[in-house]
Protein backbone atom coordinates (compact mmCIF):
# COMPACT_ATOMS: atom_id res chain seq x y z
CA UNK A 1 0.00 0.00 0.00
CA UNK A 2 2.88 2.44 0.63
CA UNK A 3 4.30 1.57 -2.42
CA UNK A 4 1.29 2.31 -4.81
CA UNK A 5 0.93 5.32 -2.44
CA UNK A 6 3.98 6.63 -2.74
CA UNK A 7 4.68 5.71 -6.94
CA UNK A 8 0.92 7.36 -7.03
CA UNK A 9 2.29 10.85 -5.73
CA UNK A 10 5.33 11.06 -7.77
CA UNK A 11 3.43 10.81 -10.75
CA UNK A 12 0.95 13.56 -10.36
CA UNK A 13 3.22 15.72 -8.09
CA UNK A 14 5.11 17.76 -10.87
CA UNK A 15 1.32 18.75 -11.74
CA UNK A 16 -0.19 19.97 -8.63
CA UNK A 17 1.24 23.33 -9.00
CA UNK A 18 -0.09 24.05 -12.33
CA UNK A 19 -3.37 21.97 -10.94
CA UNK A 20 -3.53 24.56 -8.21
CA UNK A 21 -3.22 27.56 -10.85
CA UNK A 22 -5.89 25.54 -13.18
CA UNK A 23 -8.22 25.69 -10.45
CA UNK A 24 -7.82 29.17 -9.57
CA UNK A 25 -8.27 30.09 -13.01
CA UNK A 26 -11.37 27.99 -13.41
CA UNK A 27 -12.72 29.44 -10.31
CA UNK A 28 -12.40 33.12 -11.60
CA UNK A 29 -14.21 32.09 -14.73
CA UNK A 30 -17.34 30.69 -12.99
CA UNK A 31 -17.03 33.86 -11.10
CA UNK A 32 -16.81 35.57 -14.21
CA UNK A 33 -20.03 34.05 -15.57
CA UNK A 34 -21.85 35.61 -12.89
CA UNK A 35 -21.29 39.13 -14.18
CA UNK A 36 -24.13 40.03 -16.39
CA UNK A 37 -26.20 38.72 -14.00
CA UNK A 38 -24.93 40.84 -10.76
CA UNK A 39 -24.83 44.27 -12.79
CA UNK A 40 -28.34 43.78 -12.84
CA UNK A 41 -29.18 43.90 -9.29
CA UNK A 42 -25.88 45.55 -8.61
CA UNK A 43 -28.47 49.26 -8.89
CA UNK A 44 -30.61 48.15 -6.20
CA UNK A 45 -27.83 47.38 -3.63
CA UNK A 46 -26.21 48.94 -0.64
CA UNK A 47 -22.65 48.03 -1.69
CA UNK A 48 -21.74 49.04 1.82
CA UNK A 49 -23.47 46.00 3.19
CA UNK A 50 -22.02 43.78 0.26
CA UNK A 51 -18.71 44.15 1.33
CA UNK A 52 -19.61 43.66 4.79
CA UNK A 53 -21.19 40.38 3.72
CA UNK A 54 -18.10 39.30 2.13
CA UNK A 55 -15.74 40.18 4.31
CA UNK A 56 -18.51 38.38 6.87
CA UNK A 57 -17.98 35.33 4.60
CA UNK A 58 -14.17 34.92 4.40
CA UNK A 59 -13.73 35.12 8.12
CA UNK A 60 -16.54 32.32 8.36
CA UNK A 61 -14.35 30.77 5.43
CA UNK A 62 -11.33 30.72 7.51
CA UNK A 63 -13.06 29.69 11.13
CA UNK A 64 -14.23 26.66 8.97
CA UNK A 65 -10.67 26.00 8.65
CA UNK A 66 -9.79 25.93 12.22
CA UNK A 67 -12.09 23.30 12.82
CA UNK A 68 -10.35 21.15 9.83
CA UNK A 69 -6.76 22.42 11.40
CA UNK A 70 -8.22 20.78 15.08
CA UNK A 71 -9.30 17.69 13.29
CA UNK A 72 -5.58 17.03 10.87
CA UNK A 73 -3.88 17.89 14.45
CA UNK A 74 -5.71 14.95 16.11
CA UNK A 75 -4.56 12.79 13.56
CA UNK A 76 -0.84 13.99 13.00
CA UNK A 77 0.26 16.59 15.80
CA UNK A 78 2.78 19.10 14.83
CA UNK A 79 3.12 18.19 11.13
CA UNK A 80 2.64 21.11 9.36
CA UNK A 81 2.56 24.93 10.29
CA UNK A 82 -1.09 26.61 10.06
CA UNK A 83 0.02 28.72 7.47
CA UNK A 84 1.29 25.44 5.16
CA UNK A 85 -2.09 23.50 6.51
CA UNK A 86 -4.38 26.31 5.22
CA UNK A 87 -2.69 26.50 1.67
CA UNK A 88 -3.44 22.97 1.57
CA UNK A 89 -6.93 23.29 3.02
CA UNK A 90 -7.94 26.31 0.65
CA UNK A 91 -6.14 25.11 -2.70
CA UNK A 92 -7.94 21.88 -1.43
CA UNK A 93 -11.74 24.28 -1.54
CA UNK A 94 -10.77 25.92 -4.79
CA UNK A 95 -9.96 22.37 -6.74
CA UNK A 96 -13.84 21.28 -5.70
CA UNK A 97 -14.80 23.73 -8.39
CA UNK A 98 -13.35 21.76 -11.11
CA UNK A 99 -15.05 18.59 -12.76
CA UNK A 100 -13.99 15.08 -10.66
CA UNK A 101 -14.00 16.23 -6.44
CA UNK A 102 -10.74 13.79 -5.91
CA UNK A 103 -8.36 16.55 -7.31
CA UNK A 104 -8.54 18.26 -4.05
CA UNK A 105 -7.50 15.90 -2.27
CA UNK A 106 -5.14 14.42 -4.70
CA UNK A 107 -3.53 17.89 -4.64
CA UNK A 108 -3.70 17.42 -0.43
CA UNK A 109 -1.83 14.18 -0.53
CA UNK A 110 0.48 15.04 -3.60
CA UNK A 111 1.81 18.21 -2.36
CA UNK A 112 1.82 17.37 1.80
CA UNK A 113 3.46 14.32 1.18
CA UNK A 114 3.93 13.93 5.06
CA UNK A 115 0.87 12.35 5.62
CA UNK A 116 -0.27 9.52 3.70
CA UNK A 117 -3.10 9.39 1.08
CA UNK A 118 -5.25 7.21 3.73
CA UNK A 119 -4.72 10.09 5.98
CA UNK A 120 -5.86 12.76 4.06
CA UNK A 121 -9.03 10.86 2.82
CA UNK A 122 -9.52 9.77 5.98
CA UNK A 123 -9.40 13.18 7.95
CA UNK A 124 -11.34 15.10 5.16
CA UNK A 125 -14.06 12.82 5.02
CA UNK A 126 -14.21 13.35 8.83
CA UNK A 127 -14.65 16.62 8.43
CA UNK A 128 -16.90 16.57 5.59
CA UNK A 129 -19.60 14.98 7.72
CA UNK A 130 -19.43 16.98 10.33
CA UNK A 131 -19.24 20.15 8.28
CA UNK A 132 -22.39 19.25 6.64
CA UNK A 133 -24.22 18.32 9.65
CA UNK A 134 -23.59 21.31 11.38
CA UNK A 135 -24.29 23.58 8.27
CA UNK A 136 -27.99 21.41 8.34
CA UNK A 137 -28.16 21.69 11.99
CA UNK A 138 -27.99 25.57 11.44
CA UNK A 139 -30.43 25.67 8.88
CA UNK A 140 -32.68 23.79 11.15
CA UNK A 141 -32.42 25.80 14.09
CA UNK A 142 -32.62 28.93 11.65
CA UNK A 143 -35.89 27.72 10.31
CA UNK A 144 -37.14 26.75 13.72
CA UNK A 145 -36.56 30.25 15.66
CA UNK A 146 -38.65 31.15 12.11
CA UNK A 147 -41.39 28.97 13.06
CA UNK A 148 -41.52 29.61 16.91
CA UNK A 149 -39.15 29.82 19.40
CA UNK A 150 -39.87 26.30 20.90
CA UNK A 151 -39.30 24.80 17.47
CA UNK A 152 -35.82 26.61 17.43
CA UNK A 153 -35.15 25.21 21.02
CA UNK A 154 -35.84 21.71 20.27
CA UNK A 155 -33.63 22.69 16.90
CA UNK A 156 -30.64 23.44 18.72
CA UNK A 157 -31.42 20.52 21.66
CA UNK A 158 -32.01 18.09 19.30
CA UNK A 159 -28.14 18.65 16.94
CA UNK A 160 -26.15 19.42 20.43
CA UNK A 161 -27.82 15.14 21.74
CA UNK A 162 -26.52 14.10 18.24
CA UNK A 163 -23.20 15.76 18.25
CA UNK A 164 -22.71 14.77 22.02
CA UNK A 165 -24.14 11.10 21.93
CA UNK A 166 -23.75 9.91 18.07
CA UNK A 167 -19.86 10.76 18.43
CA UNK A 168 -18.75 8.44 20.72
CA UNK A 169 -16.19 5.47 20.89
CA UNK A 170 -18.67 2.30 20.91
CA UNK A 171 -20.68 3.98 18.28
CA UNK A 172 -18.10 4.75 15.97
CA UNK A 173 -15.90 1.87 16.48
CA UNK A 174 -19.47 -0.83 15.52
CA UNK A 175 -19.53 1.36 12.37
CA UNK A 176 -16.35 1.36 11.50
CA UNK A 177 -15.98 -2.50 12.48
CA UNK A 178 -18.95 -3.20 10.03
CA UNK A 179 -17.16 -1.29 7.08
CA UNK A 180 -13.86 -3.10 8.01
CA UNK A 181 -15.60 -6.72 7.67
CA UNK A 182 -16.58 -5.85 4.04
CA UNK A 183 -13.45 -5.68 2.84
CA UNK A 184 -10.70 -6.44 5.31
CA UNK A 185 -7.19 -5.31 3.59
CA UNK A 186 -8.61 -2.51 1.21
CA UNK A 187 -10.17 -0.83 4.70
CA UNK A 188 -7.50 -1.78 6.98
CA UNK A 189 -5.36 1.52 5.90
CA UNK A 190 -8.72 3.55 6.47
CA UNK A 191 -9.84 1.88 9.85
CA UNK A 192 -5.63 2.61 11.16
CA UNK A 193 -6.21 6.15 10.23
CA UNK A 194 -9.51 6.56 11.75
CA UNK A 195 -8.50 5.42 15.23
CA UNK A 196 -7.70 8.89 16.50
CA UNK A 197 -11.46 10.09 16.09
CA UNK A 198 -12.51 7.34 17.97
CA UNK A 199 -12.29 8.00 21.36
CA UNK A 200 -11.99 11.48 21.91
CA UNK A 201 -12.66 13.15 25.08
CA UNK A 202 -15.64 16.41 25.93
CA UNK A 203 -12.66 18.72 25.53
CA UNK A 204 -11.21 18.21 22.04
CA UNK A 205 -15.65 17.64 21.43
CA UNK A 206 -16.30 21.35 22.30
CA UNK A 207 -13.45 22.91 20.79
CA UNK A 208 -14.14 21.37 17.43
CA UNK A 209 -17.75 22.54 17.85
CA UNK A 210 -17.01 26.05 19.04
CA UNK A 211 -15.13 26.63 15.80
CA UNK A 212 -17.72 25.50 13.85
CA UNK A 213 -20.34 27.19 15.96
CA UNK A 214 -17.92 30.37 15.37
CA UNK A 215 -17.87 30.06 11.42
CA UNK A 216 -21.64 29.44 11.22
CA UNK A 217 -22.90 32.21 13.75
CA UNK A 218 -20.26 34.90 11.11
CA UNK A 219 -22.05 33.37 8.17
CA UNK A 220 -25.42 34.08 9.40
CA UNK A 221 -24.33 37.65 10.32
CA UNK A 222 -22.77 37.76 7.15
CA UNK A 223 -26.19 36.62 5.17
CA UNK A 224 -28.15 39.76 7.85
CA UNK A 225 -25.67 41.92 5.42
CA UNK A 226 -27.37 40.60 2.32
CA UNK A 227 -30.84 41.79 3.62
CA UNK A 228 -29.82 44.78 4.70
CA UNK A 229 -27.62 45.25 1.04
CA UNK A 230 -31.47 44.23 -0.90
CA UNK A 231 -33.63 47.23 -0.31
CA UNK A 232 -37.07 45.34 -0.01
CA UNK A 233 -35.85 43.07 2.38
CA UNK A 234 -34.25 42.85 6.15
CA UNK A 235 -31.77 41.30 7.63
CA UNK A 236 -34.04 38.37 9.14
CA UNK A 237 -34.94 38.07 5.83
CA UNK A 238 -31.13 37.74 4.91
CA UNK A 239 -30.65 35.29 8.00
CA UNK A 240 -34.37 33.31 6.73
CA UNK A 241 -32.51 33.15 3.29
CA UNK A 242 -29.19 31.60 4.41
CA UNK A 243 -30.79 28.81 6.24
CA UNK A 244 -33.05 27.89 2.68
CA UNK A 245 -29.78 28.38 0.81
CA UNK A 246 -28.09 25.86 2.96
CA UNK A 247 -30.51 23.29 2.54
CA UNK A 248 -30.06 24.33 -1.70
CA UNK A 249 -26.40 23.43 -0.80
CA UNK A 250 -26.76 20.18 0.27
CA UNK A 251 -29.01 18.98 -1.86
CA UNK A 252 -26.28 20.87 -4.85
CA UNK A 253 -23.51 18.97 -3.08
CA UNK A 254 -25.00 15.33 -3.36
CA UNK A 255 -26.38 15.38 -6.49
CA UNK A 256 -23.12 14.94 -8.31
CA UNK A 257 -24.39 16.53 -11.47
CA UNK A 258 -22.24 19.48 -11.94
CA UNK A 259 -19.30 20.71 -10.13
CA UNK A 260 -20.14 22.00 -6.75
CA UNK A 261 -23.12 21.69 -7.57
CA UNK A 262 -23.37 24.31 -9.98
CA UNK A 263 -26.69 25.16 -11.09
CA UNK A 264 -28.61 22.45 -8.88
CA UNK A 265 -28.30 24.50 -5.75
CA UNK A 266 -29.50 27.83 -7.51
CA UNK A 267 -32.78 25.79 -9.15
CA UNK A 268 -33.27 24.61 -5.24
CA UNK A 269 -33.38 27.96 -3.60
CA UNK A 270 -35.25 29.17 -6.42
CA UNK A 271 -37.54 26.41 -5.34
CA UNK A 272 -38.05 26.86 -1.60
CA UNK A 273 -37.66 30.54 -1.40
CA UNK A 274 -41.00 30.95 -3.64
CA UNK A 275 -42.56 33.21 -0.69
CA UNK A 276 -39.68 36.31 -1.57
CA UNK A 277 -40.31 38.27 -4.34
CA UNK A 278 -38.88 37.31 -7.60
CA UNK A 279 -36.11 39.73 -7.93
CA UNK A 280 -34.51 39.30 -4.69
CA UNK A 281 -34.59 35.35 -5.25
CA UNK A 282 -33.01 35.42 -8.40
CA UNK A 283 -30.32 38.34 -7.23
CA UNK A 284 -29.78 36.63 -3.71
CA UNK A 285 -29.50 33.03 -5.43
CA UNK A 286 -26.55 34.80 -8.24
CA UNK A 287 -24.84 36.46 -4.98
CA UNK A 288 -24.48 33.64 -2.99
CA UNK A 289 -22.96 31.74 -5.23
CA UNK A 290 -20.32 34.75 -6.55
CA UNK A 291 -19.66 35.30 -2.75
CA UNK A 292 -18.94 31.76 -2.30
CA UNK A 293 -16.32 31.54 -5.20
CA UNK A 294 -15.30 34.81 -4.09
CA UNK A 295 -14.06 33.80 -0.88
CA UNK A 296 -12.66 30.73 -2.61
CA UNK A 297 -10.09 32.85 -4.52
CA UNK A 298 -9.52 35.44 -2.09
CA UNK A 299 -8.57 33.18 0.53
CA UNK A 300 -7.10 30.73 -2.18
CA UNK A 301 -4.54 33.83 -3.34
CA UNK A 302 -3.80 34.62 -0.03
CA UNK A 303 -2.88 31.22 1.21
CA UNK A 304 -1.20 30.32 -2.19
CA UNK A 305 2.55 31.67 -1.97
CA UNK A 306 2.80 29.31 1.35
CA UNK A 307 3.17 26.61 -0.31
CA UNK A 308 6.93 26.69 0.30
CA UNK A 309 6.37 26.27 3.96
CA UNK A 310 4.96 22.97 4.42
CA UNK A 311 7.41 21.13 5.48
CA UNK A 312 8.32 23.41 8.58
CA UNK A 313 7.88 21.21 11.41
CA UNK A 314 5.66 23.87 13.60
CA UNK A 315 3.87 22.86 17.14
CA UNK A 316 0.27 23.82 16.15
CA UNK A 317 -1.54 24.88 19.70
Amino acid sequence: MLVKDSTWRKKIRWISLPLALMALGWTVWLLWGSWPQLQMNFPKLHVRWLVFTLVGNVIAGYLGFEAFRVLFAKMRPALYSRTGLAHLYFIGQLMKHLPGRIWGVAYQSATGRQATLTEWVSVTAIYMVLATLFALWAAAIVIGFMVGWLWGILALCTGLVIYVFGWNAPLLGALIGRLRKISPKALSSFYNALQPFIGLDAKFKSRVCCWFMASWLVYLLAWAGYGMAWPDLTAADGIWLCAIYTIAWFVGYISLISPSGLGVRELVFVLLAHHFPPDAIAGMAVLGRATLLAVDVILGVVFLPFRTRLHAQHTMP
